[in-house]
């Protein structure tokens, strides 16, 4: 490994591209190349060095690419054999055992509402690894002090018109603005854009208000229904820590692909939270 590695490995990053690292950690026989042999593989299948080529390295970057999908490492023995489990239809007789590691840039996490629990869940948020922008009217709520070192904060008109922050494939989306007409505007601009995880607070009413409001402007039901409100697993959160908490929670089941995060009928359906909870947004978002 080199410092060219390295650097593509950065750039690759820094262009918000999850890559998979296959790394020769064992080998037995005849191999195309050495213990510690490595290769970059992007979700596309480009390849920055190699292991070997020829139907070995292809199979390869096959199973880097599907590591990427599911987010998570392998390792897995390669035959060079014409016949056998993970058999190559070659002669060589030997065979290279791989370690994929997958290597991903923060996933972006726009929270709109800088306030109490927004702020919250920014500190979470950066602490677990998010790439976290902060979206409010209020300069006061965006002083820097507020917030962990990198978190990104953006200064938007009173009623939240104008150009929004750009939400990124795959971002993740809180909507907890002080009340529901600047609610309505953020989810509007936030649905509809492959986000991985877009949540709106408040209360039953609330919810229902905003989703019905977002159809008569004419957003698609289907956006809307990759909504998740009311936002946050259901942990019978108060405080704007634990009501973070229960929202960051809900993110990293998304994130992690937990049973814990199905959306079917989350959306304005009613699945609240406890009755505590409802009163308390109503108090400190």
């Amino acid at each position: 490994m080199n410092l060219v590695f390295h650097e593509e490995m950065v750039r690759l990053l820094r262009a918000g591209r999850p890559v998979a690292v296959a790394t020769v950690v064992g080998r037995q026989g005849s191999t195309p190349r050495d213990f510690g042999a490595k290769m970059i593989v992007t979700e596309e299948g480009e390849t920055v060095f190699s292991i070997g080529g020829g139907a070995f390295e292809a199979l390869v970057i096959e199973d880097a690419r599907e590591a990427i999908r599911e987010r998570r490492g392998i390792e897995k023995e390669y035959r060079f054999t014409e016949q056998g489990a993970n058999a190559l239809g070659m002669v060589c007789g030997g065979s290279a055992r791989v370690l994929i590691e997958v290597v991903r840039p923060p996933d972006p996490l726009l929270v709109f509402g800088a306030g109490h629990v927004g702020r919250e869940v920014a500190h979470l948020g950066a602490r677990l690894g998010f790439e976290v922008t902060m979206v409010d009217d209020r300069p006061r709520y965006l002083e820097p002090a507020r917030f962990p070192a990198g978190v990104r904060r953006v200064r938007v008109a009173h009623d939240f018109s104008g150009v929004l922050p750009e939400v990124p494939r795959g971002a993740f989306v809180a909507v907890l603005t002080r009340c529901h007409r600047t609610d309505l505007v953020a989810l509007r601009h936030a649905v509809g854009r492959e986000a991985g995880y877009v949540g709106l607070i408040g209360s039953r009413r609330k919810v229902a208000t905003v989703l019905a409001r977002a159809r008569d402007q004419g957003t698609p039901a289907a956006a809307l229904a990759e909504v998740r409100a009311p936002i946050g697993l259901p942990i019978a959160a108060e405080t704007p820590e634990e009501i973070a908490v229960s929202i960051v929670a809900e993110m990293i089941a998304v994130r992690r692909g937990s049973a814990t995060a199905a959306l079917p009928g989350r959306a304005g359906a009613g699945r609240l939270h406890h009755a505590r909870f409802r009163r308390t947004v109503r108090r400190i978002v």
